[in-house]
């Protein structure tokens, strides 16, 4: 039998070229997407979207590859890493980023560690003097 951590880690579900998706997902382990995925999706595991793989709506999963096209938010525990090529539009949140060369990305990446990255109070701005 396997251990928690490895059924998590493994990529328990592929969604195929010239298949789709539409709806809620959540499932226990991960996810290859070379197909299209429209709706909302909590993994416990990565997230591999392919060259060809196209997701719509919002994720939140253990670590994320995106090779193919993101449109929507993108929550990971971990790490997202965007793929040359990978095209994505939305916000990022996670502790780690990697972003190769060629990728496309319109939207904020906020980095920390979750609860206590969202509990941090904004700077104060400082009155101008004139």
């Amino acid at each position: 039998m396997f251990d928690k951590k490895a059924s998590e880690d493994s990529l328990s579900t592929i969604l195929g070229k010239g298949a789709s998706f539409n709806g809620k997902l959540r499932m226990e382990g991960g996810l290859r997407v070379d197909g299209d995925f429209d709706g909302n999706l909590e993994a416990t595991g990565t997230v591999v979207v392919g060259k060809d793989g196209f997701l719509k709506g919002e994720f939140k999963v253990k670590d994320a590859v995106i090779g193919g096209k993101v449109i929507g938010n993108l929550t990971a525990q971990q790490q997202i890493e965007l793929q040359a090529g990978a095209h994505v539009e939305g916000d990022l949140r996670c502790k780690s980023i990697i972003i190769e060369k060629d990728v496309y990305f319109d939207g904020n990446c906020k980095m920390g560690e979750g609860e206590k990255m969202a509990k941090k109070p904004a700077p104060e701005a400082e009155p101008v003097k004139g």
